[in-house]
C-alpha cells in the first residue's frame, strides 16, 4: 500500500536537491515517520551521507526503525539503526539513525559539523520538547555558521507552519493529503476509563488503545479491569516499563489486548490491531517555578491538536471509534496547541550545555521559542552553586567535566564528587542519580531503602533496569578519565553524596513534620514517615504546591557530614530578638548555611540591634498594652489627635508612629520591666518637633485643663468627638459662654454637674442654657439638693467650689 507522502517525495527531494529546508505537514498515518527518510537515502544530492530522524520518544524511535528496518530485509542495525538512552544499535554500515532529540545535542557537542551527515529530519515537531528545541536551535547556527549544505526537515501532522518556516529561513512548506480511515468521535461526558472499556468491548472489535494521563492512573484502571474480570489482555505501556513489557504491546496475540498507555504511543508509533481510542482527556505535564527551583507535575486538559493526534491512532490500519472523556461542548475552552516545554521546564542541563556550546547569554542562539528569562537565570544561579559557572556566567574547567557527563549537573556533581572516593561510591552515587533521574516508582520516601533494594535485588525487572542506567553513568564517568578505581577509606554516606547533588535543599528538622531547607524553602512529611524524626534530611524529589513542599524522596545526612562538606560556607550571624516568653532582648551567634541555622550561642549585646528587638517586643505586646501609659501620657496622645483632626500639619500619633520612633529611645532596655517608668512624653514630643510644632503651641491651642470662675482648673477630656469639661454648676456662675480653644475655632462641651457630680445639662452653648434652660434646673435642684446655692441669677452670682450655701446666703 502507498503511502500519501510518496506522492510529494519527488517534490521534497527536488527543494532539498536545491539546498531550501522544507517543512512538511501531513496528517497521522500519512507515512511520514517510516516513509521520508529511507526514500531519500539514494539520493544524488545525499552523496552518501547520513540521514539522522529525531524522535521525541525512545519508544518511537526503537519501533520506527524495527519497522523501516523490517521493510528493507535487514536487521536493525544494518543501513537503519537507532540510538536512545541505554541503547545503540547502529553499525559501520547505518546510513539512517533515529535518534530522540537530546542525543543529537551531545553528539553536537562532540561533532559540532556533522561531517557525515547530510539531512537533519524533526519528526512530531509539534510536541516541542526542551531537548527538541536546543537540538533545533544548535542545527540552525551550525547551518548557518558551519554546514551551508546541511539539509534540514521538519515534520509534523499537527503545527502551525507559516511562523516555523519563516523561522527556517523562509523554507518551503509541503503538504501531504492522508487517507486514514474514518474514526467515529463519541463524547462520554465524565464517565469512568472502566465503564467505557467494558462497553467497547462488547459492541467494538479489535484492539484498544487507552490514553491515560501517568503511570498511577494506568495501574489504577489496570486493577479495575482485572477486579471486573474482563476477557482480554491488559497491557501497560509507558516510558519507564521494561522493554520487554513493551514490547508485549506491539506483538501479535491471540486474545484481544486493552493498552493502558500514556503519551507514549500519541504519535510516530503504530499499534497493530487498534481500531478503538479510548481518550482520558488528560495529559501529565512538568510545570517548573523559578522561584523555587522545583518541578511539579501538573495533571492538565489535553490540547486539541493532542487529541486528534490520540483519535488518528484508531483509523491507521482500518475504520474505528475514539470515545472522549470530556463533552463536546467543553473543547472550545480547551488550548489549541500544548505550549513549549522551554516555556515551563528546568533549564539547568540546557542552559550548561549552552554554556558549554559557547552561547552564554539567553537570546545568543537562534530559538524558535526564546527561554523565559526568569527560568534561564535560576538555571544560572544552580551551576554558580555547583561551581559550573563563574560570576561573569562563564563556564569552569569544572562545568565542562559537568558538561560532558549525560545526565542533569546535580547529578553529574554527585558522581564527580564520589569519585575521589572509589569506585564503589561512584557506583553507589550512580545507583542514587538512576533512582532520581527516572523518577519516583515507589511511596517510599528513603531513597537508601530503594538502593539497598537495587543492590540487594539486582535480578528484579526495576532493579536491571536501574543498574543498566547507573553502569552507563559510571562507564560515561570512567571513560573521561574521572575515576581513580582506589576505595578510600571511609566510603561516604548517601547523605553525603545526595548533599552535593542537592547542597540548596539541606533541611533541618523544624518539628510537627516540617523541615526548613538551605534556599529558605520549607517542606513537610507526613507524620507517619520514618524519615520524619530525622534531624537533617537531603531533599532529592520534591512538589511546588503552595505552603509547604512534600517531599517524595530524601536521605538523612547529620551535622557532622554537613560541616565537613561545607564549612566553607558557613556563615556566623549575630542575632538580637525578642524572647516573648522570657520577655526580655536575647542576643545569640547563629552559625547558618544559606537559611539554615545549624547552631546557636550566646553573644554579646549590640545596643542598637537590641533596640530593635526591644521594638518587636513592644509590638508583639501592643500599644495599649504597655505598662508605661499614665493619664498625662493618655490624654497628650488625645490632645494631638484632636488637633490632627482639625489640621493635618500636625502629627497623627498612631501605633505604628510611635514604634517608629521607639528605638531611638529604649537604647539600653533588655527586660519588660525596664519599661515601666518610660516616659511616652518624649515619643509625642519627637513627633511633633518632626511635624514642625511644639510642646507650648499644643499647650496654647489644645490645654490640659482650663480655669472657670470658682478657680478650678479642670481636666479637658479630648478622647470623644468634642474636647468636653466636667463641672458642678455652682463653679460655672459668672462664666457668661462656653470656652474655645484651637484659637477660638472649638467650643468646649460643658458637662454641668449635679452637687452629687451626676450630669443635670450637657451643652456647648453656656449662654442659652443660662437664658432658657437654667431656671427650669433650679426649680428641679432647689428640691433635690435645698442646703446649696441656686441664686436666680447665675451671671451675677459668685462662682465656688463649694457647693452649700454660704452663710446668710439666700
Amino acid at each position: 500500500m502507498a503511502f500519501p507522502v510518496e506522492t510529494v517525495l519527488p517534490q521534497i527531494s527536488q527543494l532539498l536537491e536545491a539546498n531550501r529546508s522544507v517543512v512538511l505537514t501531513a496528517p497521522p498515518g500519512s507515512g511520514k515517520t517510516t516513509c521520508v527518510a529511507p526514500r531519500l537515502l539514494n539520493e544524488r544530492w545525499l552523496a552518501g551521507r547520513k540521514i539522522i530522524l529525531l524522535e521525541p520518544r525512545r519508544l518511537a524511535a526503537r519501533t520506527c526503525a524495527d519497522y523501516i528496518a523490517a521493510q528493507m530485509g535487514e536487521p536493525v542495525g544494518g543501513t537503519v539503526g537507532y540510538q536512545v538512552r541505554l541503547e545503540r544499535r547502529i553499525g559501520p554500515k547505518t546510513r539512517l539513525e533515529i535518534l530522540t532529540e537530546g542525543l543529537l545535542s551531545r553528539r553536537l557537542s562532540i561533532d559540532p559539523e556533522l561531517a557525515d551527515v547530510g539531512l537533519v529530519i524533526f519528526d512530531e515537531f509539534h510536541e516541542r520538547s526542551l531537548a527538541c528545541d536546543f537540538a533545533f536551535a544548535q542545527i540552525l547556527e551550525v547551518r548557518r555558521a558551519l554546514r551551508p549544505d546541511l539539509r534540514l526537515m521538519v515534520m509534523s501532522a499537527t503545527l502551525a507552519v507559516d511562523s516555523l518556516a519563516q523561522h527556517l529561513d523562509d523554507a518551503e512548506i509541503v503538504r501531504a493529503e492522508g487517507h486514514m480511515f474514518l474514526v467515529e468521535t463519541i463524547y462520554c461526558g465524565d464517565r469512568s476509563m472502566t465503564s467505557v472499556i467494558r462497553e467497547a468491548l462488547k459492541t467494538d472489535g479489535g484492539d484498544i488503545l487507552c490514553f491515560l494521563p501517568g503511570e498511577r492512573e494506568i495501574r489504577q484502571t489496570e486493577e479495575s479491569l482485572l477486579a471486573s474480570s474482563v476477557e482480554c489482555a491488559i497491557c501497560p505501556l509507558y516510558g519507564a516499563l521494561p522493554k520487554a513489557q513493551q514490547d508485549r504491546v506491539f506483538a501479535s496475540s491471540a486474545r484481544r489486548k486493552v493498552i493502558l498507555s500514556t503519551s507514549i504511543a500519541e504519535t510516530s508509533v503504530t499499534v497493530p490491531g487498534v481500531t478503538v481510542v479510548i481518550d482520558s482527556g488528560l495529559m501529565r505535564v512538568p510545570q517548573f517555578s523559578p522561584s523555587t527551583g522545583m518541578t511539579r507535575l501538573a495533571t492538565l486538559p489535553l490540547s486539541l491538536d493532542r487529541a486528534e493526534q490520540r483519535r488518528g491512532r484508531a483509523g491507521r490500519v482500518q475504520p474505528g471509534m475514539c470515545y472522549r472523556l470530556w463533552n463536546a461542548a467543553d473543547e472550545a475552552a480547551r488550548p489549541a496547541f500544548v505550549a513549549p516545554e522551554i516555556l515551563d521546564s528546568d533549564l539547568s542541563s540546557m542552559v550548561l550545555s549552552c554554556l558549554a556550546w559557547g552561547a552564554r547569554e539567553r537570546l545568543d542562539l537562534p530559538w524558535m521559542t526564546p527561554p523565559p528569562a526568569a527560568a534561564w537565570e535560576q538555571a544560572k544561579e544552580l551551576l554558580s552553586l555547583i561551581h559550573a559557572c563563574d560570576a561573569q556566567g562563564r563556564l569552569t574547567d569544572h562545568g565542562e567535566k559537568l558538561a560532558e557527563l549525560p545526565l542533569h549537573p546535580r547529578l553529574a556533581e554527585m558522581l564527580l564528587h564520589a569519585v575521589d572516593s572509589g569506585a564503589s561510591a561512584l557506583r553507589r552515587a550512580a545507583i542514587l542519580a538512576a533512582l532520581i533521574e527516572e523518577g519516583r516508582a515507589s511511596t517510599e520516601t528513603d531513597i537508601r531503602l530503594l538502593a539497598d533494594e537495587i543492590e540487594e535485588n539486582p535480578q528484579s525487572a526495576t532493579s536491571r533496569r536501574m543498574i543498566r542506567l547507573a553502569e552507563r553513568f559510571t562507564a560515561a564517568v570512567q571513560a573521561r578519565g574521572r575515576c581513580s578505581g582506589e576505595g578510600a577509606t571511609l566510603a561516604p554516606s548517601d547523605g553525603d553524596l545526595l548533599a552535593a547533588a542537592y547542597p540548596d535543599r539541606i533541611a533541618r528538622n523544624r518539628g510537627n513534620g516540617t523541615f526548613r531547607m538551605v534556599n529558605g524553602r520549607g517542606v513537610f512529611l507526613p507524620q507517619n514517615d520514618p524519615l520524619v524524626s530525622e534531624k537533617y534530611l537531603v531533599c532529592c524529589t520534591l512538589d511546588d504546591r503552595q505552603g509547604n513542599a512534600r517531599v517524595f524522596q530524601a536521605c538523612p545526612i547529620t551535622l557532622a557530614e554537613i560541616t565537613a562538606h561545607f564549612q566553607d560556607q558557613f556563615v556566623r550571624v549575630p542575632v538580637c530578638q525578642w524572647d516573648s516568653q522570657a520577655k526580655k532582648v536575647v542576643s545569640v551567634v547563629r552559625v547558618q548555611l544559606g537559611a539554615l541555622v545549624l547552631s546557636e550561642a550566646t553573644g554579646t549585646v549590640d545596643r542598637e540591634q537590641a533596640a530593635a528587638a526591644f521594638t518587636q517586643g513592644a509590638r508583639e505586646k501592643g500599644v495599649a498594652n504597655w505598662n508605661c501609659w499614665t493619664r498625662e501620657t493618655i490624654q497628650l496622645r488625645a490632645r494631638i489627635q484632636f488637633l490632627h483632626r482639625l489640621d493635618e500639619s500636625w502629627p497623627d500619633p498612631t501605633d505604628e508612629a510611635l514604634l517608629t520612633l521607639l528605638p531611638n529611645y529604649v537604647q539600653g532596655y533588655l527586660r519588660w520591666k525596664d519599661f515601666e517608668n518610660f516616659d511616652l512624653g518624649v515619643l509625642f514630643d519627637e513627633l511633633m518637633r518632626e511635624a514642625g510644632h511644639t510642646r507650648r503651641e499644643l499647650d496654647r491651642l489644645a490645654p490640659a485643663r482650663l480655669a472657670v470662675p470658682s478657680g478650678s482648673h479642670l481636666l479637658v477630656h479630648y478622647e470623644g468627638a468634642e474636647p468636653t469639661i466636667e463641672a458642678k454648676l455652682q463653679e460655672c456662675f459668672g462664666l457668661m459662654e462656653s470656652p474655645r480653644i484651637a484659637d477660638g475655632r472649638m467650643p468646649v462641651v460643658m458637662v454641668l454637674l449635679s452637687p452629687a457630680a451626676r450630669p443635670i445639662q450637657v451643652t456647648k452653648d453656656l449662654k442659652s442654657f443660662w437664658q432658657e434652660s437654667y431656671a427650669y434646673v433650679r426649680k428641679d435642684m432647689r428640691g433635690r439638693y435645698p442646703r446649696h446655692n441656686w441664686p436666680e441669677d447665675p451671671f451675677s452670682a459668685v462662682a465656688s467650689r463649694r457647693t452649700t450655701k454660704p452663710k446668710g446666703g439666700v
